[in-house]
């Protein structure tokens, strides 16, 4: 299951029932393990923006109480782009959210008086403050936390969220990630995996993150760098690192700060993002085959939004999941997507580059 999301579950319930996280890998084998997690909202919808504003709010109570004990870090930074269309809609995806969002003059991006020192092709750029919540710390932390107030885990296989109503669990949260469409029994053909790789650099120097557009990033944490990455939807694996991934990283990245190409890489990441057109956060009563009911509640989906919007739709579940009034997400909530139990093949990293070069010989 993606820890981060049900850890945070995890957090808002324990004050009212007894909790026990069930997950089928170990810490070191996850995908949360790996992230970076610059909070950024890709999908401005009114419910993204939500679930990101009440993150946004837990991370500053974090980082204010707990500092990099947390994994939580205050970073400032920048997106460029080569259009500037590409970056219309991020004021509106966060701009009250953040600190400081402001755009880029030009005398910024380019001339003698330039940090950057771009060419005519980067033509536009914002700049914010935000948290980082980083993974190997971040899930650690919350995990003490947890184990401090009772919270059990046990690490077993599951089949179907219905395994755990017969072992006698009233509620059922289903942070199952890419496979919790596969365990809700109704969604695992509305589950898009979405490859991703980051290499990590030894670079202290480098104290703000940059993008070029979305795919083209870096971003320090408490004491390391993330380089990257690839998003490459529709690919399932290899879960191990390609010459091809660190040559497309690399081809991308040095050209907007070659610097970096002079740091030492001490380690990589690769994972596969949980895609959905949308996040499922839904309720629904169920009844297992031999007579069971229980209150079943999904909270997965995030993609790339994990970190950043976790807490938030977290919040949401736990008042589906407790019976609380959800009069601030009525109305902004988008209506189920269509069922499809079916799941589907999806391609392997080495096909993606094979097409991608056939496509530029072609």
């Amino acid at each position: 299951m993606r820890k981060v999301v049900v850890w945070k579950i995890a957090s808002l319930f324990k004050s009212h029932l007894q909790i026990t996280i069930y997950h089928d890998k170990p810490f070191e084998e996850i995908l949360s393990r790996g992230i970076a997690g610059l909070f950024r909202v890709d999908d401005g919808s009114d419910i993204n923006k939500l679930y990101g504003n009440d993150t946004f709010v837990r991370l500053a109570q974090l980082w204010r109480e707990y500092g990099g004990l947390s994994g939580v870090q205050l970073l400032s930074g920048h997106i460029v782009s080569t259009d500037k269309r590409k970056l219309n809609d991020q004021e509106g995806n966060y701009g009250k959210i953040v600190t400081n969002f402001r755009w880029l003059k030009d005398e910024e991006l380019h001339g003698v008086n330039s940090v950057f020192g771009y060419g005519p092709n980067i033509t536009a750029g914002i700049h914010y403050t935000a948290f980082t919540s980083e993974g190997i710390r971040y899930c650690p932390f919350m995990k003490q936390q947890l184990l401090a107030k009772g919270v059990k885990f046990v690490q077993k296989k599951l089949a179907s969220v219905d395994d755990l109503a017969e072992e006698g669990h009233p509620i059922v949260v289903n942070c199952g990630g890419f496979n919790g469409g596969e365990l809700a029994g109704d969604d695992a053909g509305n589950m898009i995996p979405i490859r991703g790789v980051l290499l990590k650099m030894d670079a202290s120097w480098h104290k703000h993150f940059l993008y070029l557009d979305y795919t083209t990033i870096t971003i320090p944490t408490i004491d390391t760098v993330y380089v990257g990455t690839v998003k490459q939807e529709g690919v399932d694996g290899p879960m191990h690192i390609l010459p091809e991934d660190v040559e497309d990283v690399w081809r991308r990245y040095e050209p907007i700060q070659p610097a970096l190409r002079r740091a030492r890489q001490i380690g990589h990441f690769v994972g596969i993002r949980p895609g959905r057109k949308q996040i499922r956060v839904e309720a629904e009563d169920r009844t297992t085959k031999s007579g069971k009911k229980y209150r079943l509640v999904h909270n997965y989906g995030h993609g790339g939004n994990g970190f950043t919007l976790a807490y938030g739709s977290g919040l949401h579940a736990a008042h589906l999941a407790l019976g609380v009034k959800t009069d601030r997400y009525d109305g902004i909530v988008p209506s189920p997507l269509l069922k499809d139990p079916v799941k589907k093949t999806w391609k392997k990293a080495e096909e993606f580059y094979k097409e991608g070069l056939n496509l530029k010989s072609g």
